[in-house]
């Protein structure tokens, strides 16, 4: 396999491609869809909704299972999952069983996500680590500025057409289940041999063999059960030890954090646009696909920055640039000035994105990887979930400006926490490798002793 080892991070970098094209593919398609499947206009967002539903739903159902199974045992069937579900999609005669068809889908994009993180934290180590999650940054700007134009022209032939898009993942996984190496995840104990021991040519082991004690099979069988039963005990509550880990705690909290604070903008930029500006939706995505193309730039550059400076620092700085443009968004009245701020926030966003799935990957114990990342992924959308429901409060009561200031706020205080933390958390090496982690060690933060 190491013969392909080029061919690795563009397979994950287009994973996460697809996975991600849910609803930047389909939201210019959405007023197209009303007629045809004979639906209101305030039903029609249920096409992206039901998707992140499902995602949210089974990215922390496949994180159980991503720490005892091979990453293609699991990464596979949800590629082919998520492309037939997808040309599915074209063929939908009615709303409904769209909504069947999309959730079917949003299941394998859970396990594409997790997969595809989780073989960055197998396969590169140090610094390459952040290189690796720079590039998936980099595709996912590229498809945030791409897949509105994409999913536009391609329903210039019909409402339905832009669904064939998700087909290409059926021979995505062609290659993936060729090209990719077919690590493990931990293996759960007892999972092979439990209650017997074998040789290496198959026999079954005695007693004596074993040990140098005469046992019976009974006797033997009765005490490697009993040793395998606390070993999957263990097993069993290693995820929930893991969370008592104050680095694992954080490094999830701002999973949560980082899209709770970026979908102030993706949400009501809009709004913004068209109330001072007059701008139309079309003008309105591309101001933002302004924040997709320095996110791009910002991919290209973050490793440089990651030999300078510490990740906690770095995620401090985007937290700060992100919550400064935030706040400025809300009080300019200059479109110079707003494209300008609009930078900014990709650089900023850009920064705590690629940080973050950094950290996670950084802190994260081998044993239990998937199930902290499909955690760490879980607030993700629950960012995304929370943050319309808490600023559409604050949009409803207090008005649009101040949706941008309190938005503003929550980044400084992040901000705050992260170069905080900073000073408590000792880097004994600022890049964990894998060959660390296969050995047990949980992380290279430690608290300095005071």
């Amino acid at each position: 396999m190491k013969k392909y080892e080029n061919t690795w991070l563009p397979i994950i970098c287009s994973i996460m491609f697809f996975a991600l094209a849910n609803g930047t593919l389909l939201g210019p398609v959405l007023p197209e869809m009303l007629g045809p499947l004979k639906t209101a206009e305030q039903d029609i967002g249920m096409v992206v909704a039901v998707f992140t539903l499902a995602t949210a739903l089974f990215t922390p159902v496949f994180g159980m299972f991503a720490d005892r199974l091979s990453r293609k045992t699991l990464l596979i069937p949800c590629l082919i999952l998520n492309g037939f579900a997808g040309i599915a999609c074209y063929f939908a005669p009615d709303f409904e069983t769209l909504l069947i068809f999309r959730f079917v889908q949003g299941i394998g994009a859970a396990g594409m996500l997790l997969v595809a993180m989780l073989l960055i934290g197998d396969l590169y180590p140090g610094h390459e680590r952040v290189h690796a999650t720079s590039r998936v940054g980099m595709t996912s700007a590229i498809g945030l500025v791409g897949f509105p134009v994409l999913g536009g022209l391609m329903a210039l032939k019909s409402w339905n057409f832009p669904f064939l898009f998700y087909g290409l993942v059926l021979p995505l996984a062609v290659f993936a289940a060729i090209l990719l190496p077919n690590g493990k995840g931990h293996e759960g104990p007892g999972v092979k041999g439990y209650g017997k021991k074998i040789d290496e040519k198959g026999t079954r082991l005695s007693g004596t063999e074993l040990n140098g004690t005469e046992l019976n099979g009974t006797e033997l069988n009765r005490k490697e059960n009993n040793g395998n039963e606390k070993k999957r005990k263990k097993s069993l509550l290693e995820p929930l030890s893991t969370l008592m880990d104050f680095k694992v705690l954080y490094a999830i909290f701002l999973g949560f954090a980082i899209f709770f604070l970026l979908f102030v903008i993706v949400i009501y930029l809009p709004f913004k646009l068209k109330t001072d500006f007059g701008y139309t939706s079309k003008e309105a995505g591309f101001a933002q696909g302004i924040i997709g193309i320095t996110v791009i730039f910002v991919s290209s550059r973050v490793k440089g920055l990651s030999l300078k400076y510490s990740l906690l620092s770095l995620t401090g700085a985007g937290f700060f640039l992100t919550a400064l443009a935030c706040g400025m968004i809300g009080l300019v009245n200059s479109k110079v000035v707003l494209v300008l701020l609009l930078m900014l926030f990709g650089i900023g966003g850009g920064l705590i994105q690629i940080m973050g799935d950094t950290l996670i990957l950084q802190v994260a114990p081998m044993a239990s990887m998937g199930s902290t990342v499909s955690l760490y992924n879980s607030m993700k959308y629950a960012g995304q979930t929370l943050s319309p429901v808490f600023f559409g409060f604050m949009l409803v009561r207090f008005g649009l400006k101040p949706v941008f200031l309190s938005g503003a706020g929550f980044g400084f205080v992040v901000a705050g926490m992260c170069w905080f933390l900073k000073g408590r958390l000792k880097t004994e090496h600022e890049y964990a490798h894998v060959e660390e982690h296969t050995k047990g060690k949980d992380s290279s933060l430690t608290f300095k002793n005071d």
